[in-house]
């Protein structure tokens, strides 16, 4: 089945940025699809043309060799240089000149010009994005604000129509016959009990890799097919898992009264969330029920239905082993949910309150999920 690359969330991209490497005497530079006239109205609009006072030097120089005691009065100016780039396009390069009054004692005082490490000129940079997304009112800039809105708009129809087309397709396929769950005993005179509790009638004494089909989980137990139609019980520590998960198992959808998952993938972790990082995760998208994603509902509590779902699904399968889950939201707020397995094994088992269980999980933004802690 085709599959599609989904973008998690859809913010206003309104330049391209190319960042030069962060070295002393490289000045940084950024790329801006407007004009150079739009650009330095813009500059000017924000005062890069005149210099400051700095509060101190700490911070802003490149301290090898700098006893920042010595000197007063710290002072920046910027260079900044307009460079024409593709069609109505605009490279800023920016250098910052810092200077400070030396107060040596020997006679030598004076104004000495000091390294930038580079935070004056990415933070002007970054003013100037910020100017030229938010504020600015020159009409090229809203002309491509437009143009971009535009485009975004028909991308985000597209992507919708197709996630449709897609959940309708697999909600008219014809449902799969489940595969069989088989259960290896690992140790030999393993009893077989009645009942899920110790001290029922002993049905028999299994051999170590006697092999029974699971038809039924029951917390720590599990209820196993016997000879002659009989079934019995086995404590779940006591076995090994074989042919619990197909390897090509299509995406399930799983419909709730807010929420609609519509694909499932296993694939390596590609964030910086320490818990995962460097892991496989299973990826699962959501969407609100219905057909806008201005809907949106109880994010943190479909999270956590997932969560332990997919964690009675998984947790014992020996194919394809995955390490978390990552919940996906599709609705126009966005949120990434995710959680270690072996955090949601201990919330599932009783050993992690919920409280702490959440101080676990990676939220991304918090304030996604924020709205919905105070009410779980």
């Amino acid at each position: 089945m085709k599959r599609h690359l989904l973008t998690l969330s859809i913010p206003l991209l309104l330049f391209a940025v190319a960042v030069v490497a962060q070295t002393p005497n490289v000045a940084p530079t950024r790329e801006y699809p407007f004009p150079e006239a739009s650009i330095k109205a813009a500059l000017q609009n924000i005062g890069a043309y005149t210099g400051s006072r700095l509060p101190t030097l700490d911070g802003f120089i490149n301290m090898e060799g700098v006893h920042p005691e010595e000197y007063q009065r710290p002072y920046y100016e910027f260079k900044i240089e307009l460079l024409p780039a593709a069609s109505d396009h605009t490279q800023v390069r920016i250098a910052a000149k810092v200077s400070a009054w030396y107060a040596a004692g020997n006679g030598d005082s004076a104004y000495r010009t000091l390294e930038s490490n580079g935070r004056l000129e990415n933070d002007l940079l970054d003013r100037l994005s910020e100017y030229l997304e938010n504020k600015s009112a020159d009409p090229a800039v809203l002309q491509v604000r437009i143009q971009q809105a535009r485009t975004q708009r028909e991308d985000a129809k597209r992507q919708l129509a197709e996630l449709e087309a897609e959940l309708q397709h697999l909600k008219d396929a014809p449902p799969k016959k489940p595969e069989k769950e088989f259960a290896s005993v690992m140790r030999a005179q393993t009893t077989v009990w009645s009942a899920p509790a110790e001290g029922s009638k002993v049905l028999l004494k299994a051999l170590a890799e006697d092999q029974f089909e699971v038809l039924e989980h029951r917390g720590a137990w599990l209820r196993v097919a016997l000879e002659d139609s009989r079934n019995g019980w086995l404590k779940r520590s006591q076995v090994e898992w074989s042919g619990a998960v197909s390897a090509v198992e299509p995406p399930k959808v799983t419909i709730t009264k807010e929420f609609t998952v519509i694909r499932e993938m296993s694939s390596d972790f590609s964030g910086e969330w320490a818990r995962l990082k460097g892991k496989r995760a299973l990826y699962i998208w959501a969407r609100p029920e219905g057909s806008g994603l201005n809907l949106t509902g109880n994010k943190l509590q479909f999270a956590k239905s997932v969560f332990l779902q997919r964690y009675n699904e998984i947790s014992h399968a020996s194919q394809n082993p995955v390490a978390g889950v990552v919940v996906i939201f599709l609705d126009q707020q966005g949120g990434v949910a995710a959680a270690s397995l072996d955090d949601i094994r201990l919330f599932a088992d009783g050993s992690l309150s919920q409280e702490a269980f959440l101080k676990k999980c990676s939220f991304d933004p918090p304030s996604s999920f924020t709205a919905t802690n105070s009410r779980n």
